[in-house]
Protein backbone atom coordinates (compact mmCIF):
# COMPACT_ATOMS: atom_id res chain seq x y z
CA UNK A 1 0.00 0.00 0.00
CA UNK A 2 1.44 3.12 -0.82
CA UNK A 3 2.25 5.78 1.87
CA UNK A 4 -0.67 8.40 0.69
CA UNK A 5 -3.22 5.65 0.90
CA UNK A 6 -1.77 4.80 4.01
CA UNK A 7 -2.31 8.13 5.37
CA UNK A 8 -5.89 8.49 3.97
CA UNK A 9 -7.24 5.64 5.52
CA UNK A 10 -6.07 6.85 8.56
CA UNK A 11 -7.23 10.63 8.13
CA UNK A 12 -10.74 8.91 6.97
CA UNK A 13 -10.83 6.10 9.52
CA UNK A 14 -10.45 9.27 12.68
CA UNK A 15 -13.43 11.74 10.21
CA UNK A 16 -15.71 8.58 10.06
CA UNK A 17 -15.75 8.26 13.62
CA UNK A 18 -15.04 11.76 14.72
CA UNK A 19 -18.67 12.79 16.26
CA UNK A 20 -18.84 9.13 18.00
CA UNK A 21 -14.97 9.44 20.01
CA UNK A 22 -13.97 11.46 22.88
CA UNK A 23 -12.07 14.52 21.69
CA UNK A 24 -8.45 12.99 23.06
CA UNK A 25 -9.13 10.29 21.10
CA UNK A 26 -9.36 12.01 17.67
CA UNK A 27 -6.39 14.62 18.90
CA UNK A 28 -4.35 11.11 19.18
CA UNK A 29 -4.89 9.81 16.02
CA UNK A 30 -4.57 13.84 14.59
CA UNK A 31 -0.74 14.36 16.27
CA UNK A 32 -0.36 10.57 14.65
CA UNK A 33 -0.98 11.95 10.94
CA UNK A 34 0.19 15.22 11.26
CA UNK A 35 3.54 13.14 12.62
CA UNK A 36 3.49 10.99 9.51
CA UNK A 37 2.88 13.77 6.98
CA UNK A 38 5.89 15.71 8.32
CA UNK A 39 3.51 18.69 9.10
CA UNK A 40 5.34 19.67 12.67
CA UNK A 41 3.90 22.52 14.07
CA UNK A 42 0.32 20.80 14.04
CA UNK A 43 2.02 17.82 15.38
CA UNK A 44 3.56 19.62 18.06
CA UNK A 45 0.64 22.04 18.76
CA UNK A 46 -2.24 19.16 19.25
CA UNK A 47 0.48 17.23 21.67
CA UNK A 48 0.44 20.23 23.82
CA UNK A 49 -3.33 19.93 24.20
CA UNK A 50 -2.72 16.10 25.50
CA UNK A 51 0.09 16.81 27.69
CA UNK A 52 -0.82 16.72 31.35
CA UNK A 53 0.81 19.29 33.30
CA UNK A 54 3.97 19.21 35.17
CA UNK A 55 6.55 17.08 34.43
CA UNK A 56 10.02 17.09 33.67
CA UNK A 57 11.27 20.01 31.57
CA UNK A 58 13.72 18.55 29.47
CA UNK A 59 12.08 15.21 29.08
CA UNK A 60 8.42 17.50 28.23
CA UNK A 61 11.41 19.46 24.75
CA UNK A 62 12.17 15.79 24.21
CA UNK A 63 8.54 14.57 23.32
CA UNK A 64 7.93 17.41 21.38
CA UNK A 65 11.45 17.34 19.53
CA UNK A 66 10.01 13.55 18.19
CA UNK A 67 7.40 14.99 16.73
CA UNK A 68 9.37 17.59 14.44
CA UNK A 69 10.35 16.88 10.71
CA UNK A 70 13.33 18.82 11.45
CA UNK A 71 14.63 18.64 14.86
CA UNK A 72 17.26 21.09 14.28
CA UNK A 73 14.88 23.81 14.61
CA UNK A 74 14.39 23.23 17.81
CA UNK A 75 15.11 26.43 19.92
CA UNK A 76 15.64 28.69 16.66
CA UNK A 77 13.09 30.88 18.56
CA UNK A 78 10.88 31.27 14.58
CA UNK A 79 10.30 27.12 14.03
CA UNK A 80 7.66 25.51 13.66
CA UNK A 81 7.71 24.00 17.41
CA UNK A 82 8.01 27.96 18.65
CA UNK A 83 4.80 28.52 16.45
CA UNK A 84 3.01 25.60 17.51
CA UNK A 85 4.07 26.88 21.30
CA UNK A 86 3.22 30.54 21.06
CA UNK A 87 -0.67 29.47 19.35
CA UNK A 88 -1.44 26.93 22.16
CA UNK A 89 -0.57 29.32 24.75
CA UNK A 90 -2.68 32.13 23.17
CA UNK A 91 -5.72 29.60 22.81
CA UNK A 92 -4.84 28.61 26.98
CA UNK A 93 -5.22 32.55 28.02
CA UNK A 94 -7.21 33.44 30.71
CA UNK A 95 -9.31 36.29 30.25
CA UNK A 96 -8.26 38.94 32.27
CA UNK A 97 -4.68 37.69 33.30
CA UNK A 98 -1.46 36.90 31.85
CA UNK A 99 -1.85 32.84 33.03
CA UNK A 100 -3.00 30.39 30.76
CA UNK A 101 -4.74 27.22 31.66
CA UNK A 102 -2.14 23.99 31.16
CA UNK A 103 -5.00 21.36 31.74
CA UNK A 104 -4.76 18.09 29.44
CA UNK A 105 -7.65 17.26 27.57
CA UNK A 106 -8.35 14.81 29.64
CA UNK A 107 -8.33 16.90 32.47
CA UNK A 108 -10.38 19.47 31.31
CA UNK A 109 -12.84 16.74 29.42
CA UNK A 110 -13.04 14.84 33.11
CA UNK A 111 -14.09 18.25 35.02
CA UNK A 112 -16.49 19.33 32.47
CA UNK A 113 -18.31 15.82 32.68
CA UNK A 114 -17.96 15.49 36.75
CA UNK A 115 -19.07 19.28 37.13
CA UNK A 116 -22.34 18.02 34.82
CA UNK A 117 -22.92 15.23 36.57
CA UNK A 118 -23.00 17.29 39.79
CA UNK A 119 -25.56 19.54 38.43
CA UNK A 120 -27.67 16.19 37.66
CA UNK A 121 -27.82 15.27 41.04
CA UNK A 122 -29.07 18.71 42.43
CA UNK A 123 -25.40 18.72 44.32
CA UNK A 124 -24.63 22.15 45.62
CA UNK A 125 -22.38 23.89 43.53
CA UNK A 126 -20.03 27.18 43.67
CA UNK A 127 -21.02 28.64 40.51
CA UNK A 128 -18.82 31.49 40.99
CA UNK A 129 -15.68 29.49 40.48
CA UNK A 130 -16.75 26.09 39.21
CA UNK A 131 -19.24 27.88 36.49
CA UNK A 132 -16.18 30.21 35.08
CA UNK A 133 -14.15 27.15 35.26
CA UNK A 134 -16.58 25.13 33.20
CA UNK A 135 -17.28 27.75 30.64
CA UNK A 136 -13.15 28.15 30.17
CA UNK A 137 -13.02 24.59 29.71
CA UNK A 138 -15.39 24.51 27.58
CA UNK A 139 -14.11 27.27 25.00
CA UNK A 140 -10.82 25.28 25.19
CA UNK A 141 -12.59 22.11 23.87
CA UNK A 142 -14.44 23.43 21.54
CA UNK A 143 -11.44 25.30 20.27
CA UNK A 144 -9.26 22.10 19.87
CA UNK A 145 -12.07 20.48 18.45
CA UNK A 146 -12.25 23.00 15.19
CA UNK A 147 -8.87 23.19 15.07
CA UNK A 148 -8.33 18.92 15.04
CA UNK A 149 -11.64 18.55 12.68
CA UNK A 150 -10.30 21.52 10.38
CA UNK A 151 -6.74 19.41 9.88
CA UNK A 152 -8.29 16.28 9.24
CA UNK A 153 -10.57 17.68 6.42
CA UNK A 154 -7.38 19.48 4.72
CA UNK A 155 -5.46 16.32 4.92
CA UNK A 156 -8.10 14.64 3.48
CA UNK A 157 -8.34 16.79 0.58
CA UNK A 158 -4.55 17.01 0.03
CA UNK A 159 -3.91 13.29 0.36
CA UNK A 160 -6.86 12.23 -2.23
CA UNK A 161 -4.91 14.57 -4.87
CA UNK A 162 -2.15 13.31 -3.83
CA UNK A 163 -3.18 10.13 -4.57
CA UNK A 164 -4.16 11.01 -7.95
CA UNK A 165 -1.29 12.50 -8.57
CA UNK A 166 0.71 9.13 -7.27
CA UNK A 167 -1.02 7.52 -10.24
CA UNK A 168 -0.61 9.81 -12.94
CA UNK A 169 2.91 9.74 -12.47
CA UNK A 170 3.26 6.07 -11.56
CA UNK A 171 1.77 5.07 -14.91
CA UNK A 172 4.80 7.23 -16.39
CA UNK A 173 7.58 5.10 -14.33
CA UNK A 174 5.90 1.78 -14.62
CA UNK A 175 6.66 2.64 -18.70
CA UNK A 176 10.19 4.32 -18.25
CA UNK A 177 10.55 1.20 -16.02
CA UNK A 178 9.82 -1.41 -18.60
CA UNK A 179 11.47 0.16 -21.18
CA UNK A 180 14.57 0.24 -19.35
CA UNK A 181 14.47 -3.26 -18.03
CA UNK A 182 14.49 -4.80 -21.43
CA UNK A 183 17.22 -2.21 -23.18
CA UNK A 184 19.80 -1.48 -20.35
CA UNK A 185 18.07 -2.69 -17.01
CA UNK A 186 21.43 -1.99 -15.19
CA UNK A 187 20.76 1.46 -15.55
CA UNK A 188 17.80 2.37 -13.03
CA UNK A 189 20.07 -0.09 -10.36
CA UNK A 190 22.57 2.82 -11.17
CA UNK A 191 20.15 5.46 -10.29
CA UNK A 192 18.87 4.19 -7.44
CA UNK A 193 22.35 3.68 -5.96
CA UNK A 194 23.00 6.94 -6.47
CA UNK A 195 19.68 8.51 -4.81
CA UNK A 196 20.62 6.32 -1.89
CA UNK A 197 23.97 8.26 -1.57
CA UNK A 198 22.81 11.56 -1.90
CA UNK A 199 19.54 11.08 0.52
CA UNK A 200 22.36 9.58 3.15
CA UNK A 201 24.43 12.26 2.99
CA UNK A 202 21.56 14.45 2.81
CA UNK A 203 20.25 12.85 6.43
CA UNK A 204 23.60 12.60 8.06
CA UNK A 205 25.95 15.44 6.51
CA UNK A 206 23.13 17.92 5.01
CA UNK A 207 26.10 20.18 4.69
CA UNK A 208 28.72 18.34 3.09
CA UNK A 209 29.87 18.70 -1.02
CA UNK A 210 28.29 16.23 -3.12
CA UNK A 211 29.17 17.97 -6.04
CA UNK A 212 30.43 14.49 -7.50
CA UNK A 213 27.07 12.45 -6.65
CA UNK A 214 24.74 15.39 -8.00
CA UNK A 215 26.83 15.15 -11.26
CA UNK A 216 26.49 11.40 -11.83
CA UNK A 217 23.00 11.81 -11.03
CA UNK A 218 21.93 14.46 -13.96
CA UNK A 219 24.57 12.03 -16.03
CA UNK A 220 21.94 9.14 -15.50
CA UNK A 221 19.05 11.19 -16.02
CA UNK A 222 20.61 11.44 -19.79
CA UNK A 223 20.98 8.16 -20.02
CA UNK A 224 17.71 6.95 -19.39
CA UNK A 225 16.38 10.01 -21.49
CA UNK A 226 19.08 8.51 -24.31
CA UNK A 227 18.09 4.88 -23.82
CA UNK A 228 14.01 5.91 -24.96
CA UNK A 229 15.23 8.11 -27.96
CA UNK A 230 17.13 5.20 -28.57
CA UNK A 231 14.32 3.31 -28.26
CA UNK A 232 11.53 5.19 -30.47
CA UNK A 233 14.03 6.57 -33.20
CA UNK A 234 17.23 4.41 -33.51
CA UNK A 235 20.52 6.02 -34.83
CA UNK A 236 20.96 6.42 -38.67
CA UNK A 237 23.78 7.49 -41.24
CA UNK A 238 21.43 10.02 -43.04
CA UNK A 239 20.85 13.48 -41.77
CA UNK A 240 17.63 14.47 -41.16
CA UNK A 241 15.31 16.88 -44.19
CA UNK A 242 16.96 19.83 -42.36
CA UNK A 243 20.32 19.15 -42.22
CA UNK A 244 20.49 17.69 -38.61
CA UNK A 245 22.13 14.71 -37.66
CA UNK A 246 20.87 11.63 -36.26
CA UNK A 247 23.41 9.72 -35.54
CA UNK A 248 24.29 8.28 -32.06
CA UNK A 249 25.47 11.13 -29.85
CA UNK A 250 22.65 13.01 -31.59
CA UNK A 251 19.96 11.77 -29.25
CA UNK A 252 18.76 15.32 -28.74
CA UNK A 253 18.36 15.52 -32.22
CA UNK A 254 16.53 12.71 -32.91
CA UNK A 255 14.19 13.54 -30.33
CA UNK A 256 12.73 16.45 -31.82
CA UNK A 257 12.65 14.16 -35.05
CA UNK A 258 10.72 11.66 -34.04
CA UNK A 259 8.20 14.05 -32.69
CA UNK A 260 8.38 15.65 -36.06
CA UNK A 261 7.34 12.28 -37.77
CA UNK A 262 4.64 11.07 -35.41
CA UNK A 263 2.95 14.54 -34.11
CA UNK A 264 0.68 15.91 -36.80
CA UNK A 265 -0.88 18.73 -34.77
CA UNK A 266 1.42 21.55 -34.66
CA UNK A 267 0.37 22.82 -31.43
CA UNK A 268 0.72 20.12 -29.70
CA UNK A 269 4.44 19.09 -31.04
CA UNK A 270 5.18 22.39 -30.09
CA UNK A 271 4.20 21.54 -26.58
CA UNK A 272 6.00 18.33 -26.96
CA UNK A 273 9.42 20.57 -28.04
CA UNK A 274 8.58 23.16 -25.18
CA UNK A 275 8.97 20.10 -22.75
CA UNK A 276 11.49 18.27 -24.04
CA UNK A 277 13.68 21.90 -24.63
CA UNK A 278 12.87 22.85 -20.71
CA UNK A 279 14.16 18.83 -19.61
CA UNK A 280 17.94 20.24 -21.59
CA UNK A 281 17.55 23.69 -20.06
CA UNK A 282 17.75 22.22 -16.49
CA UNK A 283 20.54 20.17 -16.96
CA UNK A 284 22.64 22.55 -18.25
CA UNK A 285 21.61 24.76 -15.21
CA UNK A 286 22.87 21.53 -12.81
CA UNK A 287 25.81 21.16 -14.89
CA UNK A 288 26.45 24.82 -13.76
CA UNK A 289 26.02 24.03 -10.28
CA UNK A 290 28.40 21.32 -10.40
CA UNK A 291 30.98 23.54 -11.01
CA UNK A 292 30.78 24.62 -7.47
CA UNK A 293 30.49 23.26 -3.89
CA UNK A 294 27.02 22.04 -3.84
CA UNK A 295 26.23 20.34 -0.13
CA UNK A 296 23.81 17.15 0.07
CA UNK A 297 20.54 18.81 1.36
CA UNK A 298 20.41 21.43 -1.89
CA UNK A 299 21.86 18.28 -4.23
CA UNK A 300 18.69 15.85 -3.64
CA UNK A 301 16.16 18.62 -3.69
CA UNK A 302 17.99 19.65 -7.50
CA UNK A 303 18.47 15.79 -8.03
CA UNK A 304 14.74 14.64 -7.07
CA UNK A 305 13.44 17.24 -9.69
CA UNK A 306 15.21 16.58 -12.54
CA UNK A 307 14.07 13.07 -11.94
CA UNK A 308 11.02 13.73 -12.02
CA UNK A 309 11.25 15.78 -15.35
CA UNK A 310 13.11 13.07 -17.03
CA UNK A 311 10.66 10.34 -16.06
CA UNK A 312 7.68 12.69 -17.88
CA UNK A 313 9.63 13.57 -20.48
CA UNK A 314 10.20 9.82 -20.79
CA UNK A 315 6.58 9.11 -20.04
CA UNK A 316 5.59 11.56 -23.01
CA UNK A 317 7.77 10.11 -25.33
CA UNK A 318 7.04 6.55 -24.99
CA UNK A 319 2.88 7.21 -24.53
CA UNK A 320 3.04 8.75 -28.33
CA UNK A 321 5.52 5.84 -29.54
CA UNK A 322 2.60 3.72 -28.53
CA UNK A 323 0.15 5.52 -30.48
CA UNK A 324 1.98 5.63 -33.50
CA UNK A 325 2.88 2.21 -33.50
CA UNK A 326 -1.15 1.57 -33.12
CA UNK A 327 -1.79 3.89 -35.57
CA UNK A 328 0.99 4.81 -38.29
CA UNK A 329 -1.26 7.35 -39.39
CA UNK A 330 0.35 10.19 -36.69
CA UNK A 331 -0.93 11.31 -33.17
Amino acid sequence: MAASDYLLKLVRTALDSFDEDPLEVSVRRAVRIANLMGDTKYAVRLALDLKPTGGDRETNGEISRMLMADPSTWGSMTGPAEQAAAAWMNDRKIDGSDNIDPHSLAELEFWDKELSNLKESGEKIDYGSDLTTRQRSTRIIARTRQLTFALLCSWERRLDYSGINESIFGRYRVKVDALLADGVPDLLQQFSAIYRRLQEAADNAPERDVTEELSQAITTCRRILKAVVDHVLPAQKEPAEGGHKLDEPSYRNRLFEFTKRVIQSDSKRELVDAIVAGLHDRFAAVDKMTNKAVHAEVAIETANLCALNTYIVCGEVLSLYTLATADPAGA
